[in-house]
């Protein structure tokens, strides 16, 4: 949402009485914004994270064609917010061959076969915010969590390091609504519910303590199409399904969405839910896209070292 229409919000009281950490979308011509709002924060006792978004046309999200002045944006929003608790790194291709795959274009996949992450990038924002006591948070891609050459491909594919870079936090963004919305009219609301279960545990086991979980989707992203929650009780239960995975740390998409379907409060209560479910039932359709994502990540690697080689 809109950083200056948070500045003087009541929902900041409404997350600082919950302890609940706010996230807010910082873009170029916003730093004053920032500090503003860092201000207000700070008398609130409600702790902040900023995240850094370039224009669409500059890609939006941090990737390999836009590292540079991404790296370069971070370092002037931290010179003008002043005392920051997080810094979110959205580890993202492109946001128009995003957009291009969702329309079903699948042209565009064929950047991911001449892709190169830039690490030293990421390397370098981490220990600049480390060295400054910002938390680093990633927001990453469920794919690029997958052990081996599955992630390393699709690690690769999508310019979106993961494994090696020493951030505080990595959140695969495991959006239940996502799932259907963009699952072709397949995957139901059962299998979105198995999809997260088994991207969170996989999280929980590869990254132990360093795991968040990003659930959503409450209001349209940034593409404007998204699935959204039917009600906050589907929430609720993917609250659940995370922390019975083993995760301890939960982020919501998104505050804008929030406040546009009140009661605000059914929203906020719900992320702060304590209960921990059992497992939801495994489901074929889960099982064929795990097994699919996999197998795509191992030939991704695959094209990747031989684009390379040649």
């Amino acid at each position: 949402m809109p950083l200056g229409a948070l500045v003087d919000a009541p929902v900041l009281e409404a997350l600082a009485r919950r302890s609940i950490q706010l996230l807010a979308a910082v873009r170029p011509g916003e730093e004053a914004l920032a500090a503003t709002l860092g201000e207000r924060a700070r008398g609130l006792g409600l702790s902040l994270g900023l995240w850094p978004m370039l224009g669409d046309a500059e890609g939006r999200w941090l990737g390999p064609e836009n590292a540079p002045a991404y790296g370069a944006f971070v370092e002037g929003v931290l010179a003008a917010a002043g005392a920051l608790d997080t810094m979110v790194l959205d580890l993202e291709p492109p946001i128009a061959e995003v957009r291009a795959l969702v329309d079903g274009r699948l042209g565009a996949a064929r950047a991911w076969l001449a892709r190169e992450p830039s690490r030293e990038v990421h390397d370098a924002l981490v220990g600049a915010l480390a060295a400054r006591g910002v938390e680093s948070f990633a927001a990453v891609v469920p794919l690029t969590l997958y052990e081996g050459r599955a992630g390393r491909g699709w690690q690769r594919a999508l310019g979106t390091p993961v494994d090696g870079v020493a951030y505080a936090k990595v959140s695969p963004m495991l959006y239940t609504t996502l799932f259907e919305g963009y699952g072709f009219g397949v995957v139901r609301r059962d299998d979105a519910r198995d999809l997260l279960r088994r991207y969170a545990a996989l999280a929980v086991l590869r990254l132990g303590s360093r795991a968040s979980i990003s659930l959503g989707a409450v209001g349209p992203g940034a593409l404007g199409d998204e699935r959204t929650y039917r009600a906050p009780e589907e929430l609720v239960e993917d609250v659940a399904i995370a922390l019975g995975a083993g995760a301890r740390d939960l982020t919501l998409f998104d505050l804008a969405g929030v406040l546009a379907r009140p009661p605000i409060e059914r929203w906020l209560d719900a992320l702060c839910g304590l209960d921990a479910a059992a497992p939801p039932p495994v489901t074929a359709r889960a099982i064929a896209i795990d097994a699919a994502a996999r197998a795509t990540g191992v030939a991704l690697a695959v094209a990747g070292r031989l684009a390379t080689s040649s």
